[in-house]
């Protein structure tokens, strides 16, 4: 739960990108087209390790005891397949679809995604103004956070550019053995132990100012880039001390459930993670070849 709920960043459409395209040269679209192979792949690992794990053990994942099993018949299925999973998947396609054919820019396929998403709260909503309100204030909440944090890091890189650290971290950088591989490595390393202790939103303002020039002047795909870091701050979530998933669930957890079983339980989870970073580093395709294909990228 704790891992699949943090691809919510990840796979379209997605707040995080949405940022993370406003600090590089790398369109929403294109962000989008090229993180959503990596995401399903991440969902699709999960998947796979549950399904083995629950079979080498099988107390991992019980079956629902007879007296609890509620019979469905096909119809109350395809009811609760109309109700609950195609209004979500209506706003997922209307949004990506609009971008993906060039119908509309982020902001307007933003516009057609609370239309819909209006749309969807008339038919299955409970139509209450104060439920509307209260969504609004909400997403007043979410946008003063993001302009606050962008203030604070804006303030901050320009500090840091002025004292001369952007050309201290871009020495450094350069420096790494390995040349490009090794100072890739080391970008990701640390975007990675910043995941530890920092918001992803932190992490983006903060570090793309300072990374993708470098990135830029070796001659590497933004986009390939961009989406790396994407699937590297999954790990934000998941790692300790400070990943938010973790005090989430631990939260909601069952008695007897103790933080220190949920750090060891997502271990594995975190090794998928950086699985695929390997798997995306020798086969960039994973990336690209989406947006190449949708958009011509």
């Amino acid at each position: 739960i704790m891992a699949s709920g943090c691809l919510g960043i990840l796979i379209p459409p997605s707040i995080m990108l949405i940022l993370m395209a406003s600090y590089s040269p790398v369109s929403v679209g294109a962000l989008f087209a090229g993180a959503l192979v990596p995401g399903v792949m991440l969902g699709a690992m999960y998947a796979l390790y549950v399904l083995v794990i629950c079979f080498v053990k099988p107390s991992y994942g019980p079956p629902v005891p007879a007296a609890e099993r509620a019979e469905v018949s096909t119809g109350q299925l395809l009811v609760m397949l109309a109700k609950y999973v195609l209004p979500p998947m209506s706003l997922i396609l209307g949004v990506l679809g609009a971008l993906f054919t060039g119908v509309a820019t982020a902001t307007e396929a933003s516009a057609i995604g609370v239309g819909i998403a209006f749309l969807l709260f008339l038919i299955f909503g409970d139509r209450k103004l104060s439920t509307c309100f209260k969504t609004l204030i909400d997403a007043g909440k979410t946008t003063t956070m993001v302009m606050l944090v962008l203030v604070g890091a804006t303030a901050f890189t320009g500090v840091f550019s002025r004292g001369g650290g952007m050309q201290v971290i871009n020495d450094l950088v350069m420096a790494m053995p390995g040349g490009t591989v090794g100072a890739l490595l080391f970008m990701f390393a640390l975007v990675f132990v910043l995941g530890m202790f920092l918001d992803w939103t932190g992490i983006v303002l903060l570090s793309f100012p300072i990374m993708l020039p470098i990135v830029a002047d070796m001659g590497i795909d933004v986009l390939w880039f961009v989406v790396m870091v994407a699937v590297v701050l999954q790990t934000s979530f998941l790692t300790p001390p400070f990943g938010y998933a973790l005090f989430y669930m631990k939260g909601v957890a069952p008695k007897g459930v103790e933080i220190v079983d949920l750090y060891k339980a997502v271990l594995p989870f975190v090794a998928l993670i950086v699985l695929a970073c390997v798997l995306m580093a020798f086969f960039p395709v994973l990336i690209t070849g989406l947006p190449s294909a949708l958009l011509g990228y």
